[in-house]
């Protein structure tokens, strides 16, 4: 599926006590470049809820300044239901600093009731794709 990036700048009011980026904001940046790449994959942002974040893990520290760079794919499909992996990396400084899956859900725009997405996953690309979509197979299965 196609990728999507969102870079931010590492600010001070982005900063934990420690000086680096604190996991409140690196979630929120996370969660936000999922819904992105739902909406911009679905066609319609007002119809896609957050459900769930499995597996996070924060690799190193952000510090203030950074670029980060956070990357979205699609790597799991239901009915009504998208999961997407989405890493964080410093490009400048050649480092993955955190990983995790967001889960969405289509919902109609009026009734807020599921509703299926029409999404279809494309062909695997390479062997990392495929064992990202088998982890995230194995978060879904937690969920239900």
């Amino acid at each position: 599926m196609k990728k999507y990036e969102n870079s931010i700048i590492v600010k001070t009011d982005d900063l934990n006590h420690h000086g680096t980026l604190f996991i409140g904001k690196a979630l929120t940046y996370l969660a936000e470049t999922g819904f992105l790449n739902m909406a911009l994959t679905y066609g319609n942002g007002d119809e896609i809820v957050f459900r769930a974040l499995d597996g996070f893990r924060f690799f190193l520290p952000v510090p203030k300044g950074s670029i980060l760079t956070y990357t979205s794919q699609i790597v799991r499909l239901g009915k009504t239901s998208a999961t997407l992996y989405i890493k964080g990396e410093c490009k400048l400084a050649s480092t993955l600093n955190m990983e995790g899956y967001c889960t969405y859900v289509t919902v109609d725009e009026k009734t807020r009731v599921k509703k299926p997405h029409n999404m279809v996953l494309d062909s695997l690309s390479d062997e990392y794709e495929k064992e990202l979509r088998q982890k995230a197979d194995e978060f879904f299965k937690k969920l239900l």
